[in-house]
């Protein structure tokens, strides 16, 4: 006796709970990846009380590269923010709108290490020079130490005698001591500079390192160079003139940029300094978004406080998330996980309920991908073209999510596609100009064709296959660029992840809640998103899918050369670049088997 049909009201109920069952497990997801981890054994612990901290008080749309510079009172503002949480500050520059720090820090009790920037154009080192030793002797009381110069050495911007030049001018015309500011290496390569300096500013900054080092064994690193400079340049006072840990950006081998991770440096290194009386200056008081111009994402998140001077590291019980804001990014998540379900609804409800819950989960982990993607381009808007680029990936990744999702739909119904397989540049120019001709409900044949969606047609016309190519082209592209210039560039796993494990799952839940006597085939990506067989390659020549499964395969073996496989960033991102290679390989290996393959000139 066969069990009663539900009525319709029972399966939109059953559709509600696939549903909620499903959004449980994506909410669940968000809070296991960003589940507070412990800092400290103490629950007060506190990042506060700094000693030194840099001070670049750039607001969005502000900075040296476009000559826009902070006002009074946003200076003043930056330094009141800080007010409670450090002793001093140390400046970069005695221009550019900085000229009143000495003066309102004064009225904050800040003590300030005061520095002129030297770089290639001597006019402006003039101008500097002259500022600096002008409000060194006008406020004496706030103004502790002057810095000439920072990382003019390591840039090659002056020569050691040019910058010798200008400490012996500052030296003869203050009463502060006097130092200049390079990491440690310049200083042991130019020993010359400690008699002319009353201390020696020195930057560690271990992620930056030629040989990065993590965040685990970085205070060892610290303790280990700064002996090595104290021994080898005695007599002399060392300040650490910067050191510090990023908190966004591309991994170095083993150190990670991340909120977690910079918490527990800082923290380490505040105890460090404390047991060994440490003089210090931490990099840097507020997020820099100019930075990223210069240095990439990780150039601009160096604050302790960030862009908008809020604490970043503010520790709850000993504990730090990694993204506090998780439940706003999760409850986006799911209202575009019911953006892909609505419209579809009349057609799933008729599904039975192990199918109803596959779609349901797919919709949830597009949903979760694509809210990743929003989350990562709007944290990291930090210019025009960066926006653009989030606004194209993120519609890429939507377009590509729905057609993958209705694609699901139409192997959960049991529906046989007659359209192409997956394939690159699958598309010829007789099928665009066709496009309207044929498909398009205004187009020729409108009449004719009155019952295809637009939606339809455009999938008709495989623009799911054209997507993927764009994508899989792009990973290539960025691929090339990490070997080519890589030190500033990030690894884009937000933008490629949604299109290649999308496919993945749609073939894995197409085959575990589809038909099973397909199952074995559909779990194998070949066939790309239907399952006939695609035709052998033209004849007398490599086939495009051919050059782009062999540079998918090729270009992330090469970023790991690069980036060593210590760098585990580096690891995912060339395993998501070089998935793209599978569908596009299994093509190949199907049409191998075709006969007239030989002929071909594939294997040539």
């Amino acid at each position: 006796m066969h069990a009663p049909t539900p009525k319709p009201a029972h399966r939109i109920v059953l559709l509600l709970l696939c549903i909620g069952l499903a959004a449980l497990l994506n909410i669940a997801g968000w809070w296991w990846f960003n589940r507070p981890e412990r800092i400290s054994d103490d629950p007060q612990a506190r990042i506060n009380q700094i000693s030194s901290v840099s001070f670049a008080p750039f607001r969005r749309g502000q900075g040296p590269l476009v000559k826009i510079f902070p006002t009074p009172e946003q200076v003043e503002e930056d330094l009141a923010s800080l007010k409670g949480i450090v002793k001093g500050v140390r400046t970069y520059t005695a221009l550019e709108g900085v000229e009143i720090v000495p003066q309102v820090a004064g009225r904050y009790g800040i003590e300030v290490t005061h520095s002129a920037w030297l770089g290639r154009e001597l006019d402006v080192n003039e101008k500097e020079i002259t500022a600096l030793i002008e409000q060194a002797n006008r406020y004496p009381d706030t103004i502790k130490r002057v810095i000439v110069g920072n990382e003019v050495l390591l840039r090659k911007d002056l020569t050691a005698d040019q910058l010798i030049g200008y400490i012996r001018r500052v030296k003869a015309a203050v009463k502060q001591p006097v130092s200049y500011a390079d990491v440690w290496e310049f200083w042991l390569q130019n020993p010359r500079l400690l008699d002319e300096v009353d201390f020696v500013t020195v930057h560690f900054l271990p992620y930056w390192e030629d040989l990065p080092v993590g965040v685990e064994h970085a205070m060892e690193h610290i303790l280990w160079v700064y002996d090595t400079v104290r021994q080898q340049l005695p007599g002399k006072p060392v300040m650490i003139g910067e050191v510090g840990w990023p908190s966004e950006g591309r991994s170095r081998r083993d150190a990670v940029p991340s909120r977690v991770d910079a918490a527990k440096f800082i923290l380490a290194f505040l105890r460090l300094a404390e047991e060994k009386g440490l003089d210090y200056n931490l990099v840097e008081a507020f997020d820099q978004p100019w930075k990223v111009a210069l240095e990439g994402t990780v150039g601009g998140a160096w604050g302790v406080l960030d862009e908008f001077r809020n604490p970043k590291y503010e520790l709850h019980d000993g504990k730090l998330s990694e993204l506090p804001q998780w439940p706003l990014i999760a409850g986006m998540a799911l209202l575009i996980a019911l953006i892909l379900i609505i419209p579809q609804a009349q057609r799933i409800v008729a599904l039975p309920p192990a199918r109803m819950l596959a779609l349901s989960l797919f919709a949830q982990a597009m949903a979760a991908l694509l809210a990743a993607t929003i989350e990562h381009g709007l944290e990291h808007n930090y210019s025009a073209l960066r926006f653009a680029e989030f606004v194209v990936m993120g519609v890429l990744q939507a377009i590509f999510a729905s057609l993958l999702f209705n694609e699901l739909l139409d192997r959960l119904e049991g529906r046989r596609r007659t359209s192409a397989p997956l394939r690159a540049l699958g598309l010829s120019l007789a099928e665009i100009r066709g496009f309207g001709r044929l498909y398009l409900p205004f187009g020729r044949n409108a009449a004719s064709q009155h019952t295809m969606t637009a939606f339809q047609a455009l999938r008709r016309t495989r623009l799911a296959e054209w997507l993927f190519t764009i994508f899989a082209l792009a990973a290539v592209y960025q691929c090339v660029m990490l070997v080519a210039a890589g030190r500033y560039r990030d690894f884009p796993i937000d933008y490629y992840l949604l299109p290649i494990l999308g496919f993945v799952l749609m073939r894995v839940l197409a085959a575990v809640f589809g038909d099973a006597a397909r199952g074995a085939r559909l779990l194998a990506l070949g066939g790309g998103f239907v399952d006939l067989p695609p035709q052998a390659p033209r004849q007398g020549r490599f086939t495009w899918e051919a050059v782009l499964c062999f540079l998918l395969f090729a270009v992330p073996v090469l970023v790991m050369v690069v980036e060593k496989l210590s760098n585990r960033e580096a690891l995912y991102w060339s395993l998501i670049a070089a998935a793209y290679g599978l569908p596009l390989l299994a093509n190949l290996l199907t049409a191998g088997r075709h006969k007239g393959i030989a002929e071909s000139g594939l294997t040539r």
